[in-house]
């Protein structure tokens, strides 16, 4: 099959089944509702991370996040696919658009980091890893609850997305940067720091828009040199090529 098809493709095509597999576990196993979506979310963000590589050209990555939304747009609308589906995307407690919302700040990345993949890399990640973490702990830890504008967060769920989101900035600057360690330590808190400010007050799965956004903006903002090298991207988006061209 030619590649940029694939690359196309491949996706919605990973979505489907994800989501397959793991109403199935609910409906087998009893998976918790809040357990289900936060595998899934984290799923589709570890994926995502190797998008760069082979979603290379604009249209690629409008065409792929054109597909995606239409596939959840009508699990949200086609009764059929509601009860197969439905249950893995939604919160039937809350208000909530967050799927549409990841999809769109997933190709927001891509289009704006075509030429600097750990600017991809790192509000994804923070996105994938720690809001998924926080939102569990908010539900197993609910008992010290936030007010005002952080009206319902707790505060082991911001704590818990505070700490991830640090740890996965520092980690991905450790090991792709040679940026001294007090540089890395204090980048990595103005980027914990934020993201998790905007996590705790967005609202209706805003977030899964505005984290990823708000890492990219303090990212560029620090002006750090964090850029891969170009032949070690130009050879995994072969090789990715070279793999597509296989399926």
């Amino acid at each position: 099959m030619n590649s940029t098809l694939m690359a196309l493709l491949l996706p919605p095509l990973l979505l489907v089944p994800a989501m397959g597999i793991l109403s199935r576990i609910r409906i087998k196993h009893g998976l918790g509702d809040e357990w289900r979506r936060k595998a899934l979310h984290i799923g589709i963000g570890l994926v995502a991370l190797t998008f760069p590589f082979y979603l290379t050209t604009t249209w690629v990555v409008l065409g792929a996040l054109g597909l995606s939304l239409l596939w959840m747009l009508a699990v949200r609308r086609l009764p059929f696919l509601i009860k197969r589906f439905g249950c893995v995307l939604h919160d039937v407690d809350r208000t909530s658009y967050g799927e549409l919302y990841y999809a769109l700040a997933i190709a927001a990345l891509l289009l704006a980091t075509f030429e600097e993949p750990l600017l991809y890399i790192i509000p994804l990640s923070i996105l994938a890893i720690a809001d998924a973490a926080a939102a569990i702990a908010g539900r197993t830890f609910p008992s010290r609850q936030l007010s005002g504008p952080f009206s319902g967060k707790t505060v082991d769920g911001c704590v818990t997305f505070f700490l991830i989101a640090l740890c996965v900035c520092a980690l991905v600057l450790a090991t792709s940067t040679q940026l001294p360690v007090l540089q890395i330590l204090l980048s990595s808190i103005a980027v914990a720091a934020v993201t998790t400010l905007v996590e705790a007050v967005s609202r209706y799965g805003l977030d899964n828009l505005l984290i990823p956004a708000a890492a990219w903006l303090v990212l560029k903002a620090l002006e750090l040199p964090i850029y891969i090298e170009a032949d070690a991207v130009a050879w995994l988006r072969e090789g990715f090529d070279v793999l597509l061209r296989g399926v």
